[in-house]
């Protein structure tokens, strides 16, 4: 009976995994910073993506890819666009661009390779849109803005989802809840620009599921490696690469019953779901209560460290924060009271790696981000 009983349950068991993998429609893989770490000009895309080349493949139902922007290497030549031809033919999929700033330095090379910077395609009823705020100041405006809205009053009654793909992290603002995430440069962004004042609005309107990708994020120690977050029917997500430990790719499956989900993958661990859940990354109202100008007058350095870093606050925060540390799937693994200036040293059970930090008062969030430990 026992025997009939384990049976039982480890064909439910198969049957019930047969019907998750069953329930994926398609996916598509997004990678941001694709040219990798600043300063170095790789031969074609950042090495460690390449690396998940076999683990994409291995993995019928992704049906194509898409880069969102700084592609290649600063100031491109013809040679740098061949390199990463050259790899997506080697990929065996297709492959499409969202353009970074770094890849509009040679904005006359890459349409004449290419075509235009800002398209849509429709596939299995999805809608993907492409933009490039390059060329107003992180703005959509002008003949993009009316291709803009021309294309969502053309799709919406008639498509399901829709993905909307650019390289700057547009929905951040110094005065809103994205300030304590930090994108890898804010390089040609115009003082202010019309994200929330038009885009946001446009898709807000809509009863289709919106998702928007931005790509500038991973390449630096100052920079966020992903983000996550929902707001009504939006789903914001940042991603990137070139720093190093927070390296990574999104693969988005869309599944039969029109949800989505996501598999945020590590380029350099042996553990391909090191960071755990994308959503579970999710930003709140509650986490990101700021405490008057908190999240400018805080600082936490060195970052990389070691075993010891030294948080610098003054007012408004008075004595003490409390400082938390948080690994990769959200478990906390250090919390401590902090005086102001005050060196902080990790208990040794801490390992190398890359956390969240998170420093409060009163339980409010005045200042969150990644911590590299060596």
């Amino acid at each position: 009976m026992i025997r009939y009983i384990i049976l039982t349950l480890f064909i439910l068991f198969i049957l019930d995994a047969d019907a998750q993998t069953d329930s994926v429609k398609y996916s598509f893989f997004v990678a941001g910073h694709t040219y990798g770490k600043p300063g170095v000009n790789n031969i074609g895309l950042h090495p460690p993506l390449k690396q998940k080349f076999g683990y994409i493949k291995e993995r019928p139902e992704i049906k194509f890819g898409i880069l969102t922007g700084d592609i290649v290497y600063p100031n491109p030549v013809a040679q740098d666009w061949d390199e990463v031809d050259a790899d997506i033919d080697s990929l065996g999929l297709p492959v499409y661009f969202a353009v970074g700033n770094h890849d509009m330095e040679n904005r006359e090379l890459f349409e004449s390779r290419y075509g235009s910077t800002y398209y849509s395609f429709t596939f299995e009823n999805d809608l993907f849109i492409f933009l490039d705020p390059n060329i107003d100041a992180w703005n959509i405006s002008g003949e993009q803005l009316l291709f803009l809205k021309n294309t969502v009053e053309e799709y919406k009654e008639d498509v399901d989802n829709i993905f909307v793909f650019f390289h700057q992290m547009l929905w951040r603002e110094n005065n809103n809840k994205y300030s304590v995430i930090y994108p890898n440069s804010f390089a040609g962004r115009a003082g202010s620009i019309n994200f929330w004042s038009e885009i946001a609005p446009l898709f807000l309107s809509l009863e289709n599921n919106v998702f928007m990708f931005a790509g500038d994020f991973g390449a630096a120690d100052w920079s966020d490696d992903f983000m996550y977050d929902s707001y009504s029917n939006i789903s914001l997500i940042g991603s990137g690469m070139g720093e190093g430990p927070g390296d990574n790719f999104v693969v988005t499956n869309i599944h039969s019953d029109k949800t989505v989900t996501y598999d945020l993958i590590c380029l350099n661990d042996s553990l391909l779901h090191c960071f755990g859940e994308l959503t579970d990354y999710r930003l709140t109202p509650q986490k990101i209560t700021s405490v008057g100008n908190a999240t400018e007058n805080i600082k936490v350095y060195p970052n990389p460290t070691h075993r010891d870093f030294t948080v610098d606050f003054t007012s408004p925060f008075g004595k003490f924060v409390t400082f938390f540390l948080f690994n990769p799937q959200g478990g906390k693994v250090f919390e401590k009271k902090v005086a102001a200036n005050s060196k902080v040293s990790f208990a040794p059970v801490i390992k190398s790696g890359v956390y969240i930090f998170r420093a409060e008062i009163d339980g409010k969030i005045i200042k969150s981000g990644k911590l590299v430990i060596l």
